[in-house]
């Protein structure tokens, strides 16, 4: 377990591909599979036994270093999974979530990875991705902890 902290903790700090890894993701038994987005600069601490982790200001894992089953950093969200907190709903060409952090920036990509467009969840944690504009096809819809895919007909 002392060798998952030390690597944890090595590429926390120096930033290893920093530039292309956005995700560390910790599996354990107990709450099974945890991302947590780098750009919220997430703390890992242990003590007596326990794995605590923030990010952003906010607890967003404790549990006994002996539930922690695997880690891993990655890239991309590379699956659709349901937003934290909420279920995304698409209405007439309208992406509406709720229980988001106020302030955060929801980015939509194309196919190939291009930004089409960026917006910010308002004060009561709200956004409406307006895909309207955009031209029919695959967009991500990308959070700071989460990315779906949507079919823009």
């Amino acid at each position: 377990m002392i060798a998952l902290l030390t690597v944890l903790f090595s590429l926390l700090v120096t930033g290893t591909r920093a530039d292309t890894v956005k995700y560390l993701v910790l599996e354990t038994i107990d709450k099974g599979k945890t991302e947590i987005a780098l750009e919220k600069q997430p703390n890992i601490s242990c003590s007596g036994g326990e794995l605590k982790v923030t990010a952003g200001g906010e607890e967003v894992l404790s549990t006994s270093l002996a539930n922690v089953k695997n880690f891993y950093f990655k890239s991309a969200v590379t699956s659709i999974d349901e937003i934290e907190g909420t279920k995304p709903s698409l209405q007439k060409g309208h992406v509406y979530m709720t229980n988001l952090k106020a302030g955060d920036s929801i980015s939509v990509y194309d196919a190939d990875g291009r930004l089409a467009g960026q917006q910010t969840v308002s004060a009561d944690g709200r956004v409406d991705v307006d895909l309207t504009t955009l031209n029919k096809g695959v967009y991500i819809v990308k959070t700071p902890t989460t990315s779906i895919k949507i079919i823009n007909k």
